[in-house]
Order: structure tokens, then C-alpha cells, then sequence
């Protein structure tokens, strides 16, 4: 559901707001231009908007009623308003609202992507509150849930570690300091053996301890520290702030490791994680197994269609990989061109050799869209299982295989044993 209501009586205004929402967002909107209008399509669609976006003040409606009529249906709404004193911040704010702009030019309104792209980036993102105090621990929970956050709660360290264990997943953990069993500072230090900065962040909200305690638990791994009490606005621009830097180091990483194109690992990723999975299974006596795919006459698809159309193949052939390699362990990987290759494991050569034209012939049968036309394609695949002194040496009679089954007819497995 990424449906949006835009409330604003100033039609020039909407007309911007959907032409960047549209384009920058891609999203699905309506728009009403007073009070009448938005209650009139709440009573009836409200469950169908995601979140809304409203002016303050409209003339049927001078005091901030539309907004009230938006929070009551459960929608979260940014608001815009014309002026901006300290007097409108605190009555927007008491709101509870995701967040506002003061529209003094369309270069405020061409921000609003920004922050309606954060707001549908937040439902995937878990966030983790522990305080022991539970008017603190619901207070933060409610605010973080206004910016669309999955929220998740506990009372103590020691239920946020088993939360934790059980939601590897969670992005940030805000901690109180003083707990009992397990306190904020013992917390830190727990997860930070197994967590590491860019992959969760923490940040310490306490009241207690005085600046002292600051460095302390920034050289024990929290990312932030904010002092209780804290303004709502500072609460949420530290989140955010917090959360956007674990994005950006996951995009570096992704920049490093993963195909630009197909958004699977790349050559690189793949023969750096690989040699230590083969290290792995021979130290442990475990087959491995790789398989070297290529599309079947990519060029004429190319001739054909375009190269937008190769590569629109391209990424539907590296889905239908992840959607066939399933497991943890599998590393799937596009080598380069229309060469993909995937390294797994397996302890039964017939229930491989099954799985394997299963693959194939899933390929076969999984036509891509490309505007108006359906383009079918194949894969020749070849497979090498067993144990080897070095990947390099699985991967090579992987890929003599694989050239095996080009030279003898295209679409279909050519497997040795080793």
C-alpha cells in the first residue's frame, strides 16, 4: 500500500507536490483541497492511505483541524504550513506528527521527497527501545512509530539481548543506562560482539551519569548518546541521522561487492567469500558444488531486443537464481556478461542432479515481460561436484562443463563427479 493523501487548497502547490512525489517516488496519490473534501474521503477510504500530507491551515479549517482528521484515521501526516513561529511548531508538534515544512518556496517542497521516501523506508526498518521505565520506553516507541519504524520494546537488558537473538535483522537499539539485571553499558558491550557499528547502531538515551558517561559508552560501541530529557525533534533527526549512515555504509558495501546491474554478488565478493566457504567444507569433509550458467544465445536477445532488453533479462535471470538458491550459504554471483555462477552444497549426487534440471528447466519456462513483448530464453548449465584442493580448480571443471553443454546442443546440464 503506498497510497497517498495530499490536502491543500492551493492547487499550484498540489500540482508540484504530485509531479515530484511522481517522479522522484513513483507513488500513487489523491488530493482534496479543503476540509469538506478530505472528510468526505476519509469516512469511506481511510484504511487505503499510507500517509497523507496536509496543509495546517485550509479556509474551512483555520486551526489545524484537517491534521487532527488525518491522525484520527491512523494515517501519519507530514504537514505544511505557510508560516512558521514558535508558537505553530509547538501546536504541530503536540500533534504528533511525522514531521513539517514551511513552504516558502517550491525548493521546500521539491524536500518533501526526501521525507516521504524516509517515511516508506522506515516500514522495513526494525528499531529496538529499552528502558526500564515503561512512561520513557512507550513515550520513544510512539514517536518512533509515527515515522513508520517497526517498534520493538523490552524493560530490561537482558529481554532486549533475547530480543535481539531472535531479530537479527533489528537496524538500531536505543538503550536507557541504568537497568536492572543487565544495565545500558554491559548491553552495549554484549552487542557489539556480535553486532558491529555499520550493521546495528546504538544509541544511549539516558538522563543519569552526567557527561562522563558519554565517552564511556562510545568507546564501548554506541554510535550516539542523547541526554533526557530530550525535545521530540532531536529524538527523531538523531534516529534518522543514525539510520541513514547504516545505509550509506550498506551502499558503499554494495558498491564493492555487488553486480550495478543485477544487484547480485559480484566476481569479486564472489571468489573473496568463496575460498573461505571452500576452506570450510574442506576442513570439514563437505561437498561443494558450482554451478556455471550461461544464457543461450544472449546476443540474438540482444539484436533483438536491445540492450535494455538483455538487460531485462539480465535481472530476471539473477531473481530466478536467488529464487532457486535459497539458502544462507549459497552464494550466487554474476561473473560477467550473461555468465552467472552459483557455489552450494550438497551430500546426494542424484537428488543433485534432480534439483539441477529442475533448475533448468524452471529457466525454460519463465518467460520475461519487456513492453509489449514475452521473451523466453534458456540456459546451458554445467556442474561440478565433489572436493577440490583450491575453488579456483571447482570453478574451472565447473566451467568445462559448462562449455560442454553449449557445444552439444544448448539448454541442459552437463554434472561430473570429482
Amino acid at each position: 500500500m503506498n497510497k497517498i493523501l495530499i490536502v491543500d487548497d492551493d492547487k499550484t502547490t498540489c500540482r508540484i507536490i504530485l509531479r515530484v512525489l511522481s517522479k522522484k517516488v513513483g507513488i500513487d496519490a489523491d488530493v482534496c483541497y479543503s476540509f469538506s473534501d478530505a472528510n468526505t474521503i476519509l469516512q469511506t477510504n481511510a484504511s487505503q492511505y499510507c500517509l497523507a500530507i496536509s496543509d495546517y491551515n485550509l479556509p474551512d479549517a483555520p486551526n489545524g483541524e484537517v491534521v487532527d482528521l488525518i491522525i484520527s484515521k491512523k494515517i501519519p501526516v507530514i504537514v505544511l504550513t505557510a508560516s512558521y513561529d514558535t508558537d505553530i511548531r509547538d501546536k504541530m508538534l503536540s500533534k504528533e506528527i511525522v514531521d513539517y515544512i514551511v513552504k516558502r518556496s517550491t525548493k521546500d517542497l521539491d524536500y518533501l521527497h526526501s521525507i516521504v521516501q524516509r517515511a516508506f523506508k522506515n516500514r522495513d526498518i526494525k528499531v529496538l527501545v529499552v528502558d526500564d521505565s515503561s512512561v520513557q520506553r512507550d513515550t520513544m516507541a510512539r514517536m518512533l512509530t509515527q515515522q513508520l519504524y517497526k517498534v520493538l520494546t523490552a524493560k530490561s537488558g537482558k529481554e532486549a539481548i533475547s530480543i535481539i537473538n531472535n531479530n537479527p535483522d533489528i537496524k538500531l537499539m536505543i538503550t536507557d543506562y541504568y537497568m536492572p539485571d543487565v544495565d545500558g553499558f554491559e548491553l552495549v558491550n554484549t552487542i557489539r560482539h556480535t553486532f558491529k557499528k555499520d550493521s546495528m547502531a546504538i544509541i544511549v538515551a539516558s538522563g543519569y551519569g552526567g557527561t562522563d558517561s558519554i565517552p564511556k559508552f562510545l568507546k564501548a560501541g554506541a554510535n550516539d548518546y542523547i541526554q533526557k530529557p530530550f525535545s521530540r525533534e532531536e529524538f527523531i533527526c538523531r534516529v534518522n541521522m543514525n539510520i541513514e549512515t547504516i545505509e550509506m555504509i550498506q551502499t558503499l558495501k554494495d558498491f564493492a561487492n555487488k553486480d550495478p546491474l543485477t544487484g547480485i554478488y559480484n566476481r569479486r565478493y564472489f571468489f573473496e567469500t568463496g575460498k573461505v566457504v571452500h576452506a570450510t567444507a574442506k576442513r570439514n569433509n563437505v561437498k561443494l558444488v558450482a554451478f556455471m550458467f550461461d544464457i543461450d544465445k544472449f546476443k540474438q536477445i540482444n539484436d533483438t531486443y536491445g540492450h535494455e532488453g538483455g538487460d531485462t533479462v539480465l535481472k530476471h535471470f539473477a531473481n530466478l537464481l536467488l529464487s532457486l538458491f535459497k539458502r544462507q550459504t549459497d552464494i550466487v554471483a554474476r561473473l560477467g556478461g550473461e555468465e552467472f555462477c552459483v557455489l552450494t552444497s550438497s551430500d546426494n549426487a542424484e537428488n543433485l542432479s534432480r534439483f539441477a534440471e529442475h533448475v533448468r528447466h524452471t529457466i525454460e519456462n519463465s518467460p520475461v515481460s519487456y513492453g509489449n513483448n514475452e521473451i523466453r530464453y534458456t540456459s546451458s548449465i554445467g556442474i561440478a561436484y565433489g572436493q577440490t584442493e583450491k575453488l579456483e580448480e571447482l570453478i574451472k571443471i565447473s566451467d568445462e562443463k559448462l562449455y560442454e553443454a553449449k557445444n552439444t546442443g544448448r539448454n541442459k546440464v552437463c554434472m561430473t563427479l570429482i
